[in-house]
């Protein structure tokens, strides 16, 4: 049912991929050495396809391409074709520090930390090729986001998320494609390192959020947040994650959470999660051939789970 993790870089054991997706039979990978990978499962290849960047926190699909997305003080977005990164409009002349986008059709929205006390938010319509600030977006003193997993950003039907963390961790929505904007508390704790890390959004009105606090990762009160009303309230898991958790996702009927100490799932939508798989995880995703893949904190590792025969031994 389970497979043992596979390395993919032994000469960099250091070398780990934070931004991880699955999409037209690839596995595409983004590492902290700044390198953009992608692996086929099933010849074992890896192909490098850029040349060396700044660290690679998230990386999505669309018609256009793939996009790779920069973190640290100037983070861009370039395509994998590309040497240099898009251009891309900084504030007032000031650096971004980017924490996640997502992609919908020619839609790419991202966001990062405040600067001036605003949270940094664009969107492009034409696939990243042009850019629009969105203003007014004000964040509390100590308030951002973390680039954990690249999934604190999402987009679900034609409403835009991001969420939060810090001295406050909150839940932005923009609804009708980001033209109108709403912000609710999740009651994670305060205060350094602290908050949201990540978010799935199982319905409409179904929200989970992961996070806690990766320099306490086994501590496993105030990690998991769900909601059932669309984000405007938020109840903490009845039975917890095993600890910290970096990122969270639903894959029919399936949620998933991982973290430097484990793998746990959730049948009830994220209010009571088993322990299923030890380990120091990063970020997961689904491939179309419905396996689970896990990125390592060590060598470029890879993980392969199948969370639909999973799902179905859980219901049985």
């Amino acid at each position: 049912m389970a497979q043992e993790p596979f390395l993919l870089d032994t000469v960099n054991p250091l070398a780990h991929a934070r931004a991880l997706r699955c999409a037209k039979g690839m596995v595409y990978l983004g590492d902290n050495l700044g390198r953009c990978f992608s692996y086929n499962s099933i010849t074992g290849e890896l192909k490098v396809l850029n040349v060396q960047n700044l660290e690679i926190r998230d990386v999505e699909v669309n018609q256009c391409g793939i996009l790779w997305m920069q973190t640290g003080d100037s983070g861009k977005v370039f395509h994998h074709t590309k040497s240099d990164p898009i251009l891309f409009p900084k504030p007032e002349g000031k650096s971004v520090f980017f924490d996640g986008f997502a992609v919908k059709d020619s839609l790419v929205f991202i966001m990062g930390d405040p600067v001036n006390g605003e949270f940094q938010v664009y969107l492009s319509y034409n696939f990243g090729r042009q850019w629009i600030p969105v203003k007014g977006l004000k964040a509390f003193e100590g308030e951002a986001a973390y680039a954990a997993s690249g999934t604190t950003v999402q987009i679900q039907d034609k409403t835009l998320y991001f969420v939060t963390g810090g001295t406050h961790s909150r839940i932005f929505i923009g609804k009708k494609w980001g033209k109108r904007w709403k912000s609710y508390n999740i009651p994670f704790a305060s205060g350094e390192g602290e908050g949201a890390y990540s978010f799935c959004a199982i319905d409409r009105k179904h929200f989970v959020a992961v996070g806690g606090n990766y320099q306490f990762p086994e501590r496993r009160s105030r990690v998991c947040f769900t909601s059932s009303n669309g984000g405007k309230t938020w109840k903490e898991s009845t039975v917890p994650p095993m600890g910290y958790r970096s990122c969270v996702i639903h894959f029919q009927g399936v949620t998933f959470a991982c973290g430097t100490n484990g793998l746990d799932f959730s049948t009830d939508g994220g209010q009571h999660w088993t322990a299923w798989k030890q380990g120091n995880f990063l970020a997961m995703d689904v491939s179309e051939n419905e396996q689970l893949w896990i990125t390592l904190n060590r060598n470029l590792g890879l993980l392969q789970l199948e969370p639909v025969r999973m799902a179905v031994l859980i219901k049985n």
